[in-house]
């Protein structure tokens, strides 16, 4: 349905199943009789300008009634940008987290773009990255080093772009001035590959490919080219059934899996999501260290004598963690 296709009057379930373009042009361009437009003036005005930030931080190919789990990373950081920007808020301090973590570079920026606008309109943007053009399009840099860990935690610079690319202390500076390389290993070659065939969910365009096995391989592309569909909700649960691997999503459409699947004996995903359930939780815990510690104190002659098993050394127990 193209911009001019869309009906006057219309359905919210038609409205849904527009695009943000769409649905901005139909409601930017929807003429009413002078009662309903005074009753509708500031729904509509709200309606139009939130579609307006939604499609300057390039999102205009959503549909309305996409999942928010279907996002990808940077959708959804924009998505949050979108809805800051829509608050018309001045004198506040905005602090981001690595915005540009799954962003292409074209995407990168728009999103300097959102954060200026942020800035124009009164506002402090505090953002912790690593993303070159955005410290580029910064006016004031600190940066904390000089390693990480026990090498960490000192302030190695605070000044302009500029004067950081003179400091000899800054590794930052230094990768920054090509003083410093990332100099890629020799590529791996295989001959054994496995091979998806005929993806066709929300962007990909009944899309096929090929990926070698034991080799890294980067699927990349702008922001909602379809990368994380092809991969997360595509290939992902589709592998997971071949193996009989228990997975609560079905996969996304598809005309076939095959190649040298024999070779392979499971699936594994990693994600962005939290890594924990509970506030106390910790990445000792979720690789299951604590188990073997647990069974540790369980197995002294204290704990015997006291009937202790190891939930009795757990955080997650009412009455464990005991000392």
């Amino acid at each position: 349905m193209g911009k001019s296709e869309l009906p006057q009057h219309t359905s919210i379930q038609d409205v849904l199943l527009m695009s943000v373009e769409q649905a901005h042009h139909y409601f930017s361009n929807l003429k009413l009789n002078a009662v309903d437009e005074e009753i509708s003036k500031r729904i509509l005005d709200e309606i139009t300008r939130r579609l307006h930030y939604l499609e300057n931080v390039g999102l205009g190919y959503l549909n309305l009634n996409r999942l928010s789990n279907s996002l990808s990373g940077g959708e959804s950081q924009r998505i949050n940008l979108a809805t800051n920007l829509g608050s018309n808020l001045t004198g506040s301090m905005y602090i981001l987290d690595e915005p540009s973590i799954g962003l292409h570079s074209r995407d990168t920026d728009r999103l300097i773009d959102v954060l200026k606008n942020l800035q124009n309109e009164g506002n402090t943007v505090i953002v912790v990255e690593h993303d070159e053009e955005i410290m580029r399009q910064s006016e004031y840099i600190i940066d904390i080093g000089p390693k990480a860990g026990s090498l960490g935690g000192e302030l190695v610079f605070a000044g302009d772009f500029k004067s950081l690319l003179r400091d000899d202390s800054s590794l930052t500076a230094a990768f920054l001035t090509n003083k410093e390389k990332i100099v890629p290993e020799s590529q791996r070659q295989t001959s054994n590959f496995i091979q998806l065939e005929g993806a066709s969910a929300h962007n990909l365009k009944n899309v096929s490919i090929q990926i070698p096995l034991e080799s890294l391989t980067c699927v990349t592309g702008v922001s909602g080219s379809g990368k994380t569909t092809l991969i997360k909700q595509v290939l992902f649960p589709a592998l997971s059934r071949y193996f009989g691997q228990f997975t609560s999503q079905l996969p996304g459409a598809y005309r076939s899996l095959k190649g040298d699947l024999h070779l392979l004996k499971s699936v594994e995903f990693v994600d962005q999501n939290p890594i924990g359930k509970s506030s106390r939780s910790n990445p000792v815990t979720y690789i299951k260290a604590y188990d073997d510690i647990r069974e540790l104190y369980s197995k002294t002659n204290v704990s015997k004598r006291m009937g202790y098993k190891p939930s009795h050394f757990s955080f997650n127990v009412d009455g464990g963690a005991m000392r």
